[in-house]
C-alpha cells in the first residue's frame, strides 16, 4: 500500500504542475529583457522540468507510466534528431542552442516540450485532457479579455499579456477547437459552459487588436472578421470549422454524404493550392491584389520568403541551423526592404511562414521530419476511429485544429504560448495509444532518488536559473549611467553568467551605449565599456564569422572609438568591409563605413559609396538623405543640388526633409 501510494502522490503532484504550466501565456514581468518572451519561456522551462523529473520517479516506483512507443512518439524523435543535426551542420550551434530572450525557441525549448509532451502523453488519460482542456479554456479567456482592455497599451501590441496580437491569435485559435471538443464531449452543466466557453473565446479571437473608433458598421464588421487584428488566425479558424463539416460528410453513414465531402474537400485543397502558388508567385495576381485589398498588406513577407527560397536553396539538406534564419536573410537582403513597398522593416529573424522558416533553418530533411509529426498525428486519430474506439468528434475537431494551425502559420510564427498548447495537444492525440496495462509496483530505490535529484537540480540551475539572472543583469546594465563602473560590471555579469543569448545581449549593449554617449564626456571609463564591448563583439564575430549585424555594430563602435583614438578607424573600415561582403545589397553596411571613411578624410571613397547604397534601392529616402550630407561636406554644393532634384523626382514628398539638409550650413 506504501508504494502504491509514492505513486498516486507523484500522480497528482504532476497533475498539480501540469496545471501551473497552462498558466505560461499570463507570465509577464517588466523587468526583464524581453518581458513578454523571456518569464514565459523560463517559467515554462522550470515547470517542465519539475514534471518531468517526477515523472521519472514515478516509471520507477509504477510501470503503468512508462511511454509507449508509437507513430508519434516516433516522429517527435526523428524531428528532434534532425533538428539537432542541422544545429550541428548549421551556421551558428550556439544560437541554435540557446536562442535568444526574444525567441528562445531553439533546442533547449524543443527540449523541454518535448519532455511536457513525454510525461503528458505516458501518464493521463482522456478524461485528464478534458480537465487540462477546461483549465487551458479558463487561462485563454482570461488572456483575452486582458488584451481586449489593453487594446491601447502600445508595448502589448494588441496581445495583451502574450505581447502580440498574432501570437495571441494562435494561442486562442487551439483553445476555441478544444472548447468545441468539450462541447460534444462533456454532459449537462459542463456541456453548458462549454457551449459558453467556445462563444466567449471565438468572439474574443475576432475581437483581437480590433478598434473599432470611427469605423461605420461595416467597417466595424469587415474589422472584427478579417480585416483587423491576428488576421491569419481569423480566416484558419473559418477554414478549420469549414474543414470539420467536411470531414462530417465524409465520415457520415450516407453514401451521398461521403461523396459530396470528398468531392468539397478535393476542392477546396485543389483551389487553395492554386491560390498560395498565385501569392508567391504572381506579385501583380488577382489573388495577391485581392487579399492586399480586402485584408491588408503582407508588409516585407513576400520579398523574405524570396530570399528564403534562395537561402533554401543553398543549403537544402540541413539548411542553416534552427534560430539561424536571419544569416540567410542578411545574405540575400533585398534592398527594397527599407520602403513602404516591401514593409519598412529591416531585420527579420523569421520567414513568418512556416514552410520557409522550417526549409531555411532545418532543410528538406527538417521538412520532411516536420509533415511525420502532422502524418503520424491523422493517422492516430483516424485509425483510432476506424477501429471504432473512438466517436468522429475527436479526429474531426483536431484534424481541423491541426491544419487550421499549419494555414495560419503560413504567415506566423510560433512562440512558447502557442508551441505549449501544440505540445498539448500532440501530448492528447497519443494518449489514444496508451493502454495502462497491469502495474508493476517495486519500492523506490535511494540511489536512484538522488541521481535524479541530482539531475535536476543541476538542469534547473544551468538552464533556469543562470538564464534568469542573466536576463536581470541586462536590466541592471541599461539603468546605470554611461561610463560608471557599475554599468561595466552588470555587462560582465550578463555575459558570464549564461551563454543564453549571448551574441543579442553584445548587439543590445552596443546600441544602448551609442545611443546614451554624451560626446562632451568621453572620459576613460567610457573607454574601458567601449573597450570592453569591442572585445565581446569580437567574440560574437569569431564564432560566428556570418554575423552582420555584430560585425556592423562593431564598425559602427570603431566609428565611435575614433574619438579616442583615431588609429583605429582602419580596423573599423575592416570590419565594415567584411560586413558589406557578407551582405552586399544591404545599405546599411554602406552608410557605416561611408561615415568611416569621412572620418578618414577619403572624401571621394565616401561619396562614391554613398551613391551606391542609393542605386540599390533609389525609392529609399534616407540613403538620398545620406548621399547629400556627404556632397554637403565635401562642398560639392552643385553635384548636392542635382542629387537633391533627382531625388524629388523619385519621390516629391520627400522635398521638404531633403531641403532641409541641402540647406544646412
Amino acid at each position: 500500500m506504501a508504494k502504491i501510494r509514492e505513486g498516486e502522490i507523484l500522480l497528482s503532484l504532476i497533475r498539480f504542475f501540469s496545471f501551473l504550466i497552462l498558466f505560461t501565456p499570463l507570465i509577464l514581468n517588466s523587468k526583464f529583457f524581453f518581458p513578454f518572451v523571456g518569464p514565459k519561456s523560463l517559467y515554462f522551462f522550470a515547470i517542465s522540468e519539475i514534471i518531468f523529473f517526477l515523472w521519472l520517479i514515478l516509471i520507477f516506483v509504477d510501470s503503468r507510466y512508462r511511454p509507449k512507443f508509437n507513430s508519434l512518439l516516433l516522429a517527435l524523435i526523428i524531428y528532434l534528431f534532425v533538428f539537432v543535426l542541422a544545429s550541428i551542420f548549421g551556421v551558428n550551434f550556439s544560437y541554435s542552442f540557446w536562442s535568444k530572450y526574444e525567441r528562445m525557441t531553439g533546442i533547449l525549448m524543443h527540449l523541454h516540450l518535448f519532455l511536457f509532451f513525454l510525461v503528458l502523453s505516458s501518464t493521463f488519460k482522456e478524461e485528464d485532457f478534458k480537465k487540462f482542456f477546461g483549465f487551458s479554456i479558463f487561462v485563454a479567456i482570461l488572456a483575452s479579455w486582458i488584451a481586449i482592455a489593453n487594446l491601447k497599451n502600445p508595448t502589448m501590441r494588441g496581445g495583451g499579456t502574450i505581447g502580440n496580437e498574432s501570437f495571441l491569435g494562435t494561442y486562442l485559435l487551439f483553445n476555441v477547437f478544444f472548447a468545441l471538443y468539450l462541447v460534444f464531449k462533456t454532459r449537462d452543466f459542463a456541456k453548458i459552459l462549454s457551449i459558453i466557453s467556445f462563444s466567449i473565446l471565438a468572439f474574443s479571437l475576432l475581437l483581437i487588436g480590433v478598434n473599432l473608433e470611427n469605423l461605420s458598421f461595416s467597417q466595424a464588421l469587415s474589422a472584427i472578421f478579417f480585416s483587423q487584428g491576428a488576421r491569419a488566425a481569423k480566416l484558419s479558424f473559418y477554414g478549420g470549422l469549414v474543414l470539420l463539416f467536411f470531414l462530417w460528410l465524409i465520415a457520415s453513414k450516407r453514401k451521398i454524404f461521403k461523396i459530396l465531402g470528398s468531392i468539397c474537400l478535393i476542392s477546396s485543397l485543389v483551389f487553395a493550392t492554386f491560390v498560395f502558388y498565385s501569392l508567391l508567385t504572381q506579385p501583380e495576381g488577382f489573388f495577391r491584389k485581392l487579399i492586399e485589398k480586402e485584408v491588408g498588406s503582407f508588409g516585407g513577407r513576400f520579398p523574405v520568403w524570396q530570399g528564403a527560397w534562395q537561402g533554401f536553396l543553398e543549403r537544402p539538406l540541413f539548411g542553416w541551423g534552427p534560430e539561424n534564419f536571419e544569416f540567410s536573410f542578411v545574405k540575400h537582403y533585398n534592398p527594397c526592404m527599407p520602403t513602404s513597398e516591401c514593409g519598412g522593416e529591416i531585420w527579420f529573424d523569421r520567414a513568418h511562414n512556416i514552410i520557409f522558416d522550417t526549409l531555411v533553418s532545418t532543410g528538406i530533411l527538417g521538412m520532411i521530419s516536420y509533415l511525420l509529426i502532422f502524418a503520424a498525428v491523422f493517422y492516430i486519430l483516424w485509425k483510432n476511429f476506424a477501429k471504432k474506439k473512438t466517436d468522429f468528434f475527436a479526429p474531426g475537431i483536431f484534424t481541423s485544429l491541426f491544419v487550421a494551425y499549419f494555414v495560419q502559420n503560413l504567415t506566423v510564427f510560433d512562440m512558447v504560448s502557442s508551441f505549449m498548447v501544440f505540445f498539448l495537444s500532440l501530448a492528447f492525440v497519443a494518449s489514444f495509444e496508451k493502454e495502462f496495462g497491469k502495474r508493476e509496483i517495486r519500492k523506490l530505490n535511494p540511489a536512484y532518488l538522488v541521481f535524479v535529484l541530482i539531475l535536476f537540480l543541476v538542469s534547473f540551475y544551468e538552464f533556469v536559473i543562470l538564464p534568469t539572472l542573466t536576463d536581470g543583469y541586462v536590466i541592471l546594465a541599461i539603468r546605470e549611467k554611461v561610463g560608471t563602473p557599475e554599468r561595466l560590471k552588470y555587462f560582465q555579469k550578463a555575459l558570464s553568467t549564461s551563454p543564453m543569448g549571448k551574441f543579442q545581449i553584445r548587439q543590445f549593449f552596443v546600441e544602448n551605449e551609442m545611443a546614451n554617449l554624451n560626446f562632451n564626456n568621453l572620459n576613460d571609463d567610457v573607454k574601458r565599456e567601449i573597450d570592453f564591448l569591442i572585445d565581446e563583439l569580437k567574440k560574437s564575430i569569431k564564432e560566428s564569422p556570418l554575423d552582420f549585424r555584430s560585425l556592423l555594430r562593431l564598425g559602427e563602435l570603431y566609428n565611435v572609438y575614433a574619438f579616442f583614438d583615431s588609429s583605429k578607424i582602419k580596423e573599423g573600415e575592416e570590419v565594415l568591409r567584411r560586413a558589406i561582403e557578407i551582405s552586399p545589397k544591404n545599405q546599411q553596411g554602406y552608410w557605416s563605413l561611408t561615415q568611416n571613411l569621412l572620418y578618414q578624410g577619403r572624401i571621394d571613397e565616401a561619396i562614391f559609396l554613398a551613391q551606391k547604397a542609393v542605386d540599390l534601392e533609389p525609392k529609399f529616402k534616407n540613403s538620398h538623405l545620406i548621399l547629400i550630407r556627404v556632397l554637403k561636406i565635401a562642398q560639392k554644393e552643385d553635384l548636392a543640388k542635382q542629387k537633391f532634384e533627382e531625388a524629388i523626382k523619385i519621390n516629391p514628398e520627400w522635398e521638404e526633409d531633403l531641403k532641409k539638409i541641402l540647406e544646412s550650413s
